[in-house]
C-alpha cells in the first residue's frame, strides 16, 4: 500500500491534472453531479478485474502460446498486433500494452524484430482495438455512462471504425518480411483452472454491473471478492491514481464548461456532426481523449460524431491517448541503448499518419 500511495504521488499525470484542477476552481465552480460517480464504480470495477488477470498472466499465457508456433517475423508481429487489438477490446489498451511490450523485447532476445515500428503499431492498434468495446477504455466508459447506450447501440457505433481498423491492420502486415525463423522460446507460465474459472464467472458480473444490466455496487463487490480469494494483495496493487486522475478530470471539465467565453463557444459551435468530430479530434491531441470526451459531452447529443472523434483523437501525439504515455514510459524502461528519441520521432510519424487517413474515415463515417 506504501508503494502505491508513492506511486501515485510520483505519477506525473495524476500531479499535472491535480494543479490544473486546483487551477479550474480558481476560474469556475464545480457541483458535485460533476463527478459520475457510476464511471468511477465502473472504472474501479475493472481495474480490479483486470489487476487479477495481470497477477495471473493469462493474457500473457496465451501470447506466448501462439508465438511459440510462430515461423516468421510476419507471424510474430500479426500475432503480436492481434493481441494488442482484440486484447485491449477484453482487457484495456493499457493492459495490451503493458503485457505485450515486455514479450515484445523476450522475443527480441532470440529474433531480430523492428522494435520501434512494432511497439508504434502495437499501440496504434491497442488504441483502435479499445474502441470496439464499452469497456476497451475510459472514454468509452465514460460515454456509455453519460448518455445510457446500450450494448446494441454502443455496437452500432464501434463496429464500422473497429472493422475498418482490422482491415488496415492485416495490410500493415505485408510491411513485414515473411522469411523463415528458428522456433521462439518463451518462460513458462503456470495456470491455476480453478482460479481462471472464477475469474471468468466474476469478469461476466463485472460486464453486466459495467452495462448497468446489474447494480454497479454488485458487481463492485463480486470483483474484491474474486480479488481477496485470489490473493489479497491484488487490490492494494490497484493503480488508484488512475482513479484519482479521473476524479481530477470531472473537477477540471465542471469548472472550465461554467467559464462564460468556454461555455458559450462550445455550446453554439458543437452543433453539427462535423463540428463535433473535428473537435474532439483536436482538442484530444492538446488535452488527450479521455478529458476531451468529458468535457465535450456537455455541450452536445451528437454521440456518434464524438465517439469518433475521441477514438481518432487517440491517434497522433503522444498527449493524444494516455496509452501512448505508457508506450513511451514502457519502451523507455526496458531500452538502454540510446534509442529513445528515434522512437519518439517513428511512433509520433506512424501516429500522424494514422490519424490523417482515420480523420478522414471518421470524417466520412459521420456524414454518411
Amino acid at each position: 500500500m506504501i508503494s502505491n500511495i508513492k506511486r501515485i504521488f510520483t505519477d506525473k499525470t495524476f500531479l499535472v491534472t491535480l494543479v490544473l484542477a486546483i487551477l479550474a476552481l480558481s476560474l469556475g465552480t464545480i457541483h458535485l453531479a460533476d463527478i459520475d460517480l457510476k464511471t468511477i464504480l465502473a472504472l474501479l470495477t475493472l481495474m480490479i478485474t483486470i489487476a487479477i488477470y495481470e497477477k495471473l498472466h493469462l493474457l500473457r499465457y496465451m501470447a506466448n502460446v501462439i508465438i511459440e508456433k510462430c515461423q516468421s517475423i510476419r507471424a510474430i508481429v500479426m500475432v503480436i498486433l492481434l493481441f494488442s487489438f482484440f486484447g485491449a477490446m477484453l482487457f484495456t489498451n493499457d493492459v495490451a500494452i503493458l503485457t505485450l511490450i515486455p514479450i515484445v523485447f523476450n522475443i527480441r532476445r532470440q529474433v531480430k524484430l523492428p522494435t520501434i515500428g512494432l511497439v508504434s503499431l502495437m499501440t496504434v492498434y491497442a488504441n483502435l482495438g479499445s474502441a470496439m468495446t464499452p469497456f476497451g477504455n475510459p472514454q468509452n466508459l465514460y460515454l456509455v455512462s453519460y448518455f445510457h447506450l446500450d450494448i446494441l447501440v454502443f455496437l452500432k457505433l464501434s463496429l464500422p471504425i473497429g472493422l475498418i481498423s482490422l482491415a488496415t491492420l492485416f495490410i500493415v502486415l505485408f510491411g513485414f518480411s515473411k522469411a523463415k525463423i528458428a522456433a521462439v522460446k518463451t518462460p513458462h507460465i503456470a495456470i491455476n483452472l480453478t482460479q481462471v474459472i472464477i475469474l471468468v464467472v466474476t469478469t461476466l458480473i463485472v460486464l453486466m454491473g459495467v452495462l448497468s444490466v446489474i447494480s454497479i455496487w454488485f458487481a463492485l463487490i463480486a470483483s474484491l471478492a474474486c480479488a481477496f480469494w485470489i490473493k489479497g494483495e491484488i487490490v492494494a496493487e490497484v493503480d488508484y491514481g488512475i482513479i484519482l486522475t479521473f476524479i481530477n478530470f470531472f473537477i477540471i471539465v465542471g469548472a472550465v464548461s461554467r467559464i462564460p467565453l468556454i461555455h458559450d463557444f462550445l455550446a453554439t459551435y458543437m452543433t453539427h456532426n462535423t463540428s463535433v468530430f473535428t473537435t474532439s479530434v483536436g482538442m484530444s491531441q492538446v488535452i488527450s481523449n479521455v478529458p476531451a470526451a468529458v468535457l465535450l459531452s456537455k455541450f452536445t447529443d451528437h454521440v456518434a460524431a464524438l465517439y469518433l472523434g475521441v477514438t481518432v483523437g487517440g491517434l497522433g501525439t503522444f498527449i493524444a491517448s494516455l496509452a501512448n504515455l505508457l508506450a513511451l514510459r514502457q519502451y523507455q524502461a526496458f531500452v538502454h541503448d540510446g534509442t529513445v528519441k528515434k522512437f519518439i520521432r517513428q511512433f509520433t510519424l506512424i501516429n500522424v499518419v494514422y490519424l490523417v487517413i482515420f480523420f478522414g474515415i471518421g470524417f466520412v463515417l459521420v456524414t454518411i
